[in-house]
């Protein structure tokens, strides 16, 4: 602990994932001292950013009226200066690439979804899609040729069998699935992820990773976890985050944001 409580004084930003982590992502619970949260932060002159798998159209009401100051949105596919909305880095897939993906998901009967940086449509819409989705967007448009006239920056797959898709070759080394749901894997590129998309933000600021602070608990955070310089585990988190983690907190229900930052002494 008293390496942890060596780190810190030098946090200049702090990152958050949303699901399960500043909200509980059935329930779309959010406890009050998440406020508070932001508030002392601010008071405290530290930055604060959302670093998240969905894209704005996903950043929900509550998180936007904590007023943060960056947005890496998509797993690092997408960022954005939250105060002045300057697009600070974007990463697309290529119409080639969404339509290899296409014909790859086709024949492993999966249906599939388009992330824009503020839309989302979706092949088909059913009880699977429903099921992975429904909680976090409700429920989306269906148009399967959405990618022809707009930028994608992430796919999803959407299966009731997502655990047995694997890539085949000719995609092995241009993507890689990350599973956030019993139904869906996000698609990013290979070379995606939220810390890259966090770095860019550092990058703007002048700042190094040991500046940087983070909270999260699924997959889709470990790269961000093996960045940071340091990390806080949500005490429901993937096992493989928990390990990663310099610091483990307790729920979103019980305060676990508050109560670590606290116990870090970084706010009162």
């Amino acid at each position: 602990m008293e390496k942890i409580l060596e780190k810190a004084p030098k946090i200049k930003i702090i990152f958050f994932d949303i699901d399960d982590t500043l909200r509980v992502k059935d329930s779309a619970f959010m406890p009050e001292s998440i406020t508070e949260v932001f508030y002392k932060l601010r008071e405290k002159g530290i930055m604060t950013g959302i670093a998240t798998g969905r894209n704005l159209f996903g950043v929900v009401p509550e998180v936007r009226a904590l007023k943060p100051d960056f947005y890496v949105a998509i797993n690092g596919a997408y960022v954005e200066n939250a105060q002045t909305g300057e697009v600070l880095y974007k990463n697309t897939f290529s119409k080639e690439l969404i339509e290899e993906i296409i014909t790859w998901l086709k024949n492993e009967q999966s249906g599939y979804s388009f992330v824009a940086a503020d839309s989302l449509k979706i092949s088909k819409w059913d009880k699977i899609a429903s099921d992975a989705i429904g909680p976090v967007y409700s429920e989306l448009e269906e148009n399967p040729n959405y990618y022809k006239t707009n930028e994608i920056y992430q796919m999803l797959t959407i299966s009731d069998h997502d655990d047995q898709l694997e890539l085949p070759e000719i995609l092995s080394d241009k993507i890689r699935l990350v599973r956030w749901h019993p139904n869906s894997s996000d698609i990013v590129p290979m070379e995606g992820s939220k810390a890259i998309g966090c770095q860019k933000v550092l990058q703007e600021l002048g700042l190094k990773a040991e500046n940087m602070m983070n909270f999260g608990d699924g997959l889709n955070d470990r790269e961000l976890f093996d960045f940071a310089g340091l990390s806080v585990a949500m005490k429901i988190s993937h096992p493989e985050i928990l390990e990663k983690a310099d610091y483990i907190t307790d729920s979103v229900e019980n305060d676990g944001i508050l109560k670590a930052l606290q116990a870090l002494k970084i706010i009162d």
